[in-house]
Parts: structure tokens; C-alpha cells; sequence
């Protein structure tokens, strides 16, 4: 496909935006039209103004009201031409608002419909890009360049209907240059177009420099990275650098080109035209608003200049954008979905095989079963499989074949709000909003009461510290909980989970990254949250494993043992060789500090 079809479909499916907005288009394109027509009347009454001028020469007959008629015919021209103005900005800026306002929305909630499938391909900078950068442009190119194109259709048809009409010979000869005008444009056509879709592949990765820098300032700073992330910045700029100024090579030789053609076009037209007024073929008034009209095409043919760059941009930009919009999620729900209702909490997997690259499996035929209220831990290597079986639950991804079952039906029958309302997740690195304290446990039920949130708080063993602040449950934190320790952070996310009431439990090695003392006071924290519950925990820490009643050990993607720690301690197996290679020295430490 060439690189215009895309840019066409773009355009297509932009314009279809810009349609739902009917009152407000319609509204543009009429002042459009009555502003344009008004403007074009003042060549034509400074004609008539001329020729009677021309006419009273010699004669004395000077009539002042004739001319007080001219005279206020104009002014009025000038100043219906400036109120129409005004209202054709008002309203191509309003048209480019309300049309950025659907695309974000439809953007933002296609976003959430989309799967993990898709954040795993794409970087955090391009999205970024599309909902910020790429909006801009398209506003930028509906509320100017849109407009400024339908100004230049309609002063261009109608001021070459009446250059026809005044003379066609003068006319011809005015327009001999637009081939070359037409040749001009094409060839800076081919030259910018992959120019800004890599500028645009480039400023999403710029982007993606940026925030991974800010976001693991701590790691850069701890490894001594910066001079790693300032090349890898420089040679970002750099890049950016060089296809701007390639950018502005090829505009520099395209503005001047346009004038020097235009201007060739007007000295022909003062030559010619002169000749004919001198031989009384045409009145000097006629030539004057030729040569009026004539200048009011200049500024046609310069923004078709500046329309052809901002189509560009804005097209790669709507591109992209578009590109979101059609992405499939992964993960549908089916027409026919019911919602989870008394849930016990019972869970199966059915010979589940998955993986995230196709042909590369990370789970192969797993089975197991889970009764109501059962605490399981699953361990084993890196990359065996034991977060995977949690994504799989609430359906974050759906299995390449088998079933995963909660309460004996099949989770790609159930709706997905009810069933990820039914389940609580608490990761090893815990994500606090920007926002309050309050804010952050009341996720877990936004409509929740204070006097809720103070005791899922309590439960979690986090209030006290909340009370000692200033502004208690009111205190702002950053994006990340960067002004929390880890462990104040797993004890919200706790928090949170206990306010949501979950039936289902999954707890991805929440204690992994916090020292003794902060472990042992998560590890109470978790024992009340699971209490009752159904639990699935992920862990590689002692102190966590002792709270599920079995284990399940994964080997290369495979179940390959399944008992108590006592019974699969006795066997001898994967399992014991992991605990005395992974927690044998954890419980020596437990013991000494007993």
C-alpha cells in the first residue's frame, strides 16, 4: 500500500469526525461562504469607483455623493469582511475542539478496552504521543489549516470566475505558471512525507527516553547510568535535529518557489494588461481588480503552501491515532456474557497451555483445582509460569487452549467488570495514584465511606502511620508513591484490596522487595486480608509461604509436584531442592531472630 492510501483513509474517517459536529460545520461553512463573498465585493465596487474617477477627467462634473456611495459601500464591505472573519475563526476553532474532544474519548476509552496484549508491543512514549502530541496537531490542522483550505477552494473558484469574466486572455497568461506552481508542490510532497513519519516514529522513542529516565531515576541514579541515558537522549536530538532542519530545507525552497511563480505571473499581467488598457481594449478600472483579484489568489496559493505541510503532519498524526482505534482487544467478551453472583471462590484449570510469543508456550497443559477459601502458594524458577496463572484469572489473557473456571464455569462467559470485581490483586510493585491517601485505598471501592476506608487501613496495619501525618488520610502522595516506603505502599494496596471485599485473592510476591521488620508487619497485614478468602500466592519468601495450606511447584512451565511444605520437603524433589537453595537460609534467619 502506498504511503497516500493511508493518508486518505485518515482523511476519510477524520471528515467523518468533523460530519457528526453538523451544527457547527454548517455554521462555519455559511460564514465561510458570506465572509468570502463579502470580501470579494471590494475589488469589484473599487472597479466602479475607478472607472467613474477615470470617467469625470476633464469633464468637472465631480458628484460627492456618488462618491460618499462608494465610499461607505467599502467601509461596510470591510467591516461585515472583519465581524464574518471573527466568526469563521470562533467557529473552525469550535468545529477542531469538539472534534479532538470525540477523538480523545473514543481514544482514551479504546484504551481501556484494549488487552495487556497490546501494552506488551507498544512503548509507553508513542501512546503518550497519540494522546497528547498527535491531538495537537490535528486540532491545530482542523482549526487552521481545515479552514484556511475551504477559504482558498472558495476564493480561488470564485475569483477566477470573475477573472474570466473581466478578461480570459489576461487570465490565461496570469495562469500559464501553474503547471510549474503544480510541479513545485508535488515534488515537496514526496520529499516530507517520510520525513515526518519518521520525525513521528522518532518523538515517540524521545518520549520513551524521557519517561523511563524520570520513572527509574533512583535505579540511573544508584548505577551511576546518566552518561548511558545522555547519549541515548543525544542521539535522539540529534536525530530530530537533522529531520528538522531537512524539514526546513525543503519548506525554505518551497515558499520562495511559490513566490518567484506567483511573481513572474503578476509582472506578465502588468505587462499585458498595461498594453491593453493603453489600446482601450481594457479600463484602467477593469486591470485594477484584475490585479486585485490576482493578489487575493496569492494567499490561496501560499496556504495550500502551508496546508500541504500541515496535512502531512496531521495525517501521520490521525494515522496513528487510528491505528489505536483499530486494534482488536485480545480479550473479547462474548454477547451472551453473565455476571458472577455468590461466589465461592473455587478455581480449576483445565490442561491450560499459554504463552505471550506464539510457539514459545510458557504454561503447557497445566491442571489443578483450588477449593473455596484455600490458601495455595505456587513456586519455582524464574520464568516458570507462577504470575502468568494469575494474569489468566481475571482474564487479563486468555489461554491458547483449555479453560480456566471459577466456580465451574468457564471465565470467558463471565463479564469482565463482574469478574475482576469478584477478584484482588496485590503486586509486588504496588502503583499509588497521584492524588490522597484517601483516594488511592478508596480505589478499592470509590464509593466508599470514611468510616470504610479507616478500618480497611486499620486491617492492614497502615493507619496509625496515615494518623500521624499533618493532613492524615488527606496527605497527597506522587504518582508511583514516591514519598512512601515500600512497605507503607503494599499495606495501601492492602488496604485497598480489603475495602473491594474480593472473594479472590491473588497475591504476586508482595513481600519480595521489603526488609525483615517492614516483611513481617506486611505478612500480618496479609494474614487478615486472606482470612475466609480464597488465595493464590506467588512468592520466593518464607515468611509469605507459610501462610497457604498447599503448594503447587512450576518447572519450566509444568505442575510437577503439588502437596503440603511438609509432604513435599519428605520427596525430595524440585521442591526441596528450591527450598534449600531459595528458603532454607530465610527460616535460619526466622530462627535467630526468634
Amino acid at each position: 500500500m502506498r504511503w497516500y492510501q493511508g493518508l486518505k483513509t485518515s482523511l476519510a474517517r477524520l471528515f467523518a469526525y468533523m460530519v457528526r459536529e453538523k451544527k457547527t460545520l454548517a455554521s462555519f461553512l455559511i460564514v465561510s461562504v458570506t465572509g468570502i463573498a463579502a470580501s470579494m465585493l471590494v475589488p469589484w465596487v473599487v472597479r466602479d469607483m475607478v472607472n467613474y474617477i477615470i470617467s469625470l477627467i476633464g469633464t468637472g462634473n465631480f458628484n460627492l455623493s456618488i462618491m460618499i456611495f462608494y465610499a461607505s459601500a467599502l467601509v461596510s464591505l470591510f467591516v461585515a469582511s472583519g465581524f464574518l472573519e471573527f466568526l469563521d475563526r470562533y467557529f473552525s476553532e469550535l468545529l477542531s475542539q469538539k472534534v479532538i474532544f470525540r477523538l480523545r474519548v473514543d481514544l482514551y476509552s479504546h484504551l481501556q478496552d484494549l488487552s495487556y496484549g497490546f501494552y506488551d508491543k507498544i512503548d509507553t512514549g508513542q501512546i503518550i504521543l497519540r494522546t497528547t502530541g498527535d491531538m495537537d496537531t490535528i486540532g491545530r490542522f482542523i482549526g487552521f489549516s481545515f479552514s484556511r483550505l475551504i477559504h482558498s477552494i472558495l476564493t480561488f473558484i470564485i475569483a477566477i470566475t470573475i477573472l474570466l469574466s473581466i478578461n480570459a486572455e489576461l487570465t490565461v497568461i496570469a495562469f500559464i505558471i501553474l503547471p510549474l506552481l503544480t510541479f513545485v508542490v508535488i515534488v515537496f510532497n514526496r520529499k516530507i512525507a517520510p520525513i515526518l513519519e519518521e520525525q513521528w516514529t522518532v518523538f515517540s522513542r524521545f518520549n520513551t527516553v524521557i519517561k523511563e529516565y524520570i520513572t527509574g531515576m533512583r535505579v540511573v541514579k544508584a548505577l551511576g547510568l546518566e552518561p548511558v541515558f545522555r547519549d541515548n537522549y543525544m542521539d535522539k536530538a540529534d536525530r530530530v535535529y537533522d529531520l528538522r532542519v531537512s524539514f526546513a530545507k525543503f519548506a525554505s525552497f518551497m515558499w520562495p518557489s511559490i513566490g518567484l511563480l506567483s511573481g513572474i505571473a503578476s509582472v506578465l499581467v502588468y505587462v499585458y494588461g498595461g498594453f491593453k488598457v493603453i489600446s482601450h481594449t481594457l479600463s484602467l478600472g477593469d486591470l485594477v481588480a484584475f490585479i486585485t483579484y490576482l493578489s487575493m489568489l496569492n494567499r490561496p496559493i501560499i496556504s495550500f503552501g502551508f496546508f500541504i505541510i500541515n496535512y502531512k503532519r496531521a495525517m501521520v498524526s490521525a494515522s496513528k491515532i487510528f491505528e489505536v482505534l483499530d486494534a482488536e482487544p485480545e480479550v473479547r467478551e462474548e454477547p451472551e456474557a453473565i455476571e458472577l453472583r455468590e461466589v465461592k471462590g473455587a478455581i480449576e484449570f483445565r490442561n491450560v497451555t499459554f504463552g505471550y510469543v506464539e510457539e514459545k508456550p510458557v504454561l503447557k497443559g497445566i491442571s489443578f483445582k483450588i477449593r473455596p477459601g484455600e490458601k495455595v502458594a505456587i513456586v519455582g524458577g524464574t520464568g516458570s509460569g507462577k504470575s502468568t496463572i494469575l494474569k489468566l484469572i481475571p482474564r487479563f489473557y486468555d489461554p491458547w487452549s483449555g479453560q480456566v473456571l471459577i466456580d465451574g464455569i468457564d471465565v470467558r462467559k463471565v463479564k469482565l467488570s463482574s469478574l475482576r470485581r469478584h477478584i484482588g490483586i496485590v503486586h509486588q510493585d504496588v502503583f499509588i495514584f497521584s492524588g490522597t491517601i484517601k483516594d488511592n485505598i478508596a480505589y478499592g471501592k470509590p464509593n466508599a465511606k470514611m468510616d470504610e476506608i479507616i478500618e480497611a487501613a486499620r486491617i492492614a496495619g497502615i493507619h496509625d502511620f496515615i494518623s500521624q501525618l499533618p493532613r492524615g488520610y488527606e496527605t497527597p502522595v506522587a504518582e508511583r508513591g514516591i514519598t512512601l516506603s515500600g512497605g507503607q505502599r503494599q499495606r495501601i494496596a492492602i488496604a485497598r484490596a480489603i475495602l473491594m471485599n474480593p472473594e479472590i485473592l491473588l497475591l504476586d510476591d508482595p513481600t519480595s522487595n521489603l526488609d525483615a521488620e517492614t516483611e513481617a508487619r506486611v505478612v500480618e497485614a496479609l494474614k487478615k486480608l486472606i482470612e475466609d478468602r480464597t488465595a493464590i500466592i506467588v512468592t520466593q519468601r518464607l515468611s509469605t509461604l507459610k501462610l497457604a495450606d498447599r503448594i503447587l511447584v512450576l518447572d519450566k512451565g509444568e505442575i510437577v509436584e503439588d502437596g503440603t511444605h511438609e509432604e513435599l520437603l519428605s520427596k525430595g524433589g524440585v521442591y526441596a531442592r528450591l527450598y534449600m537453595s531459595q528458603f532454607a537460609h530465610q527460616e535460619a534467619l526466622l530462627a535467630r531472630e526468634v
